[in-house]
Order: structure tokens, then C-alpha cells, then sequence
């Protein structure tokens, strides 16, 4: 590894992202995402009766823990293997994975802000919206829920290791904080759904920035003084 590696910023991997989405057949995507999404919500209240119904066993309560802690012990992975130098590809695919999920982090932000949808615990039903709206009052309705932020960053983090290691077997415990949120009433199930092909959608942007060719690729220095990511250029 070259001692005159430049150091990446963040903001060039963002751009990468950005020109590999502008690729990206979003019509087509947008179209099926929205018919998936509306197909899952015919699920939403029965889920939602069935979750309060089940809200004091001992298995549900353990599975919605565990796959509540799925996307950070995700991003914690991603980083670790990013930090691998030992193996490129693994450090890789782990940076990319980490990007993906930072991104999800920002993305699903501004997402709940702008469609404004009420959470099934608070019993208003499952087409109770209010674009653009807020509230520090604690006991007032707080309309946050779609998409779902675990459900979206736990596949933006699962996606680039899905793909590059031919292991769909990721998106089942990806899949598990779907089943967790809506399982612990926090979440409708189409807000799982919507946060699922979100994710899948944002991994997938980096995961293929990160392999196109021509472009820098990340390594990463571990030294006495930190650790420092950097880019060879050919």
C-alpha cells in the first residue's frame, strides 16, 4: 500500500452513490415498492390486534428483543469487517455496509417527517397521516412511523454482504426486525415493509459503487497513531 494514498472523504463515497442511483430505474422500482407496500398494509390491523393480544409472552418479548438489536449489531459487524485489512474484499464490502447504513440513518429521517404516519400503539388506525408535523408534547400523538428506521437500516447493512457473498440468507435476519417491530406494536407492517425495500434499495446503490471499476476502492491503515482509511488510485 502506497504511503501517498490520499485519504477519501465522505463525501466523495456519497457521490459515488449518488451516480450509481442515477442509473437506477426509479419509475419502475417506485411502482412495484408502492404495490408491495399497499399490498402489506391489509396486514397492518390484524398484526396490530395480534400483537396487543400477545403483548405478555415470554417468546414474543425475546424475538422482538433480538430483532430489535439486529441493524446495530449489523453496523457494529460492518465496521469491524471494515476495519479488516487482512481481507479487501470483506473490508469492502464491510465499509460499503456501513455507508449504506448511515445513509438509511439520514434517509428514514426526513421519510417520517414528510409522510407523518401515527404508530399502531397509539390506536388512531392505520390511515392516520399528517405530513410535515411534530410534537415535543410526549402525550400527544407523535406521527413517526413509516417507514420503520430498524427495519430500513437492518437491510442497508445486510444487503452488501447479501450480495457480494451470494448469501440471501441474510435478509431472513434482516428480516427478523420486521417481524420484531410489528410484533411489538410499534410498527405497522407495511412501515416494515417500506423500511425493507428502502434498505435493500440503498445497499444495493453502494454495494455496486463499491465494486464499479475505475473508481478508488477503500483500504484501511491501522497504525500507532489511529487508523486511517484510504484509496489507492489505478
Amino acid at each position: 500500500m502506497p504511503n501517498n494514498a490520499r485519504i477519501q472523504p465522505a463525501s466523495r463515497a456519497v457521490g459515488r452513490a449518488a451516480r450509481t442511483a442515477a442509473d437506477a430505474n426509479w419509475l419502475e422500482a417506485g411502482v412495484y415498492g408502492a404495490g408491495v407496500v399497499l399490498a402489506s398494509s391489509m396486514l397492518d390491523r390484524r398484526t396490530s390486534q395480534f400483537a396487543q393480544d400477545h403483548a405478555a409472552n415470554r417468546w414474543l418479548k425475546g424475538g422482538i428483543r433480538l430483532g430489535d438489536a439486529v441493524p446495530w449489531l449489523g453496523l457494529a459487524g460492518a465496521g469491524l469487517a471494515a476495519l479488516d485489512g487482512s481481507d479487501p474484499r470483506r473490508s469492502r464490502t464491510g465499509y460499503a455496509a456501513v455507508e449504506a447504513g448511515g445513509a438509511a440513518l439520514l434517509a428514514v429521517t426526513g421519510l417520517k417527517y414528510a409522510v407523518g404516519r401515527a404508530r399502531p400503539e397509539q390506536n388512531t388506525g392505520n390511515r392516520d397521516f399528517k405530513p410535515f408535523s411534530s410534537s415535543l408534547n410526549p402525550t400527544s400523538t407523535v406521527y413517526d412511523s413509516f417507514p420503520s428506521g430498524h427495519s430500513i437500516v437492518a437491510w442497508a447493512v445486510a444487503t452488501p454482504f447479501a450480495l457480494e457473498y451470494n448469501a440471501p440468507w441474510l435478509y431472513g435476519v434482516a428480516g427478523l426486525t420486521n417481524l420484531a417491530r410489528a410484533g411489538s406494536n410499534k410498527h405497522w407492517v407495511s412501515d416494515t415493509v417500506a423500511g425493507s425495500l428502502l434498505g435493500y434499495g440503498i445497499g444495493r446503490i453502494f454495494w455496486e459503487s463499491s465494486r464499479a471499476p475505475g473508481r478508488n476502492r477503500p483500504n484501511v491503515i491501522v497504525e500507532p497513531s489511529g487508523i486511517k482509511l484510504s484509496w489507492d488510485l489505478y
